[in-house]
């Protein structure tokens, strides 16, 4: 648990650094955003709540709601914290490069980080939720734009016929590895993913 960073519970003399040089209110945000994922990703978006996140945090519920007026602006948050570390749009000079660095950044993604344990809970939650389900959405396609731009600047460069369409190939490459490793399973090898950037390509 982190240490009480509550603002309203810091001296005045206190409340602008701690002892390394770093704003109270950063710290505050760093534990907020860590606590939101960890219980997001443990209880899914029912479960997550801003008694929850300020008892694992070490604040007071004011110090979320002055950040977060409800609980859809914390879990997008949450969701744009996950994406700020994701790799940079590939720039290898063929798009069979740039695709193979998408698809292991992706499959990568999916199985190792904390944005990959929190798919599964957004997409139950938005079945319920209309309001979840449109921010996400828009959340998303921002990310797909990035894999759709790598695709039309292969087919700029002649990698692929001009008639081409990028968000088939981009569907067709993200939802193969969303299936192997949410619904079926299966490995995802280097020799998979070689084997599945040929097959959109040929």
């Amino acid at each position: 648990m982190h240490p009480d960073v509550g603002e309203s519970q810091i001296p005045e003399a206190a409340k602008s650094r701690d002892g390394s040089g770093r704003p109270r209110s950063a710290l505050a945000d760093a534990a907020i955003l860590e606590a939101a994922t960890e219980l997001f990703c443990d209880l899914g978006y029912e479960g997550l709540s801003f008694e929850g996140v300020a008892a694992k945090a070490g604040v007071g519920k004011t110090t979320i709601y002055r950040r977060y007026p409800t609980k859809l602006d914390l879990v997008m948050a949450v969701n744009g914290c996950l994406s700020a570390g994701m790799p940079p749009q590939p720039n290898t000079g063929n798009l069979r490069g740039d695709l193979l660095v998408i698809a292991h950044n992706f499959h990568a993604m999916l199985s190792q980080t904390d944005a990959g344990r929190a798919i599964p809970k957004v997409l139950a939650a938005k079945l319920a939720n209309p309001e979840l389900a449109r921010a996400h959405e828009a959340f998303v396609a921002s990310r797909r734009d990035v894999t759709i731009g790598v695709i039309r600047r292969g087919i700029e460069r002649s990698d692929l016929p001009a008639d081409a369409d990028a968000t088939v190939i981009a569907d067709l490459m993200t939802g193969a590895l969303f299936l192997r490793v949410f619904v079926t399973g299966q490995p995802v090898t280097p020799q998979y993913l070689e084997a599945l950037v040929d097959q959109i390509l040929t």
